[in-house]
């Protein structure tokens, strides 16, 4: 089964020994270069991961934002947390398309689509059960679990 953990929990046993990891954060420093999260995930990306070996280890990525009022920055933490996890050899599933969207740009777009599961509980919260249904779906499908 799953079990959800908050990162400023979590050992690094537990990364490291887990089959795959769902990773999400939400973007509150818009415009910054690193650290966009405004949580725990600021401080473990840049300390803890580094010192973790995860070559070849299964994520997916989830961001929450907000499209219409920062919609430059739309789910830019989501970005940072795909390239920290890359950059450490993991392998990454459940890229999702762009398409019904609003926003002007987001550091969490690779080859025009997001690098997974993009929500915004501010202006399309009726949409968000839905793409998380089809999310699991289709990490299901590629292989995910």
């Amino acid at each position: 089964g799953l079990s959800a953990n908050d990162i400023g929990d979590a050992t690094a046993d537990e990364i490291s020994g887990a089959d795959a990891l769902i990773v999400g954060a939400p973007t509150w420093h818009t415009g910054a270069d690193e650290q966009r999260s405004g949580t725990s995930w600021d401080d473990w990306l840049y300390d803890a991961l580094p010192n973790l070996d995860l070559e070849g280890k299964k994520v997916a990525v989830f961001g929450c934002g907000d499209q219409e009022s920062y919609s430059d920055y739309y789910c830019d933490a989501a970005g940072e947390l795909y390239d920290k996890f890359v950059e450490k050899g993991c392998k990454v599933y459940g890229f999702t398309s762009t398409d019904g969207y609003n926003h002007a740009d987001s550091q969490a777009v690779r080859d025009g689509k997001f690098i997974g599961l993009m929500c915004d509980e501010d202006n399309q919260y009726d949409m968000s059960e839905g793409r998380a249904k089809a999310w699991v779906d289709q990490l299901k499908s590629e292989g995910f679990f």
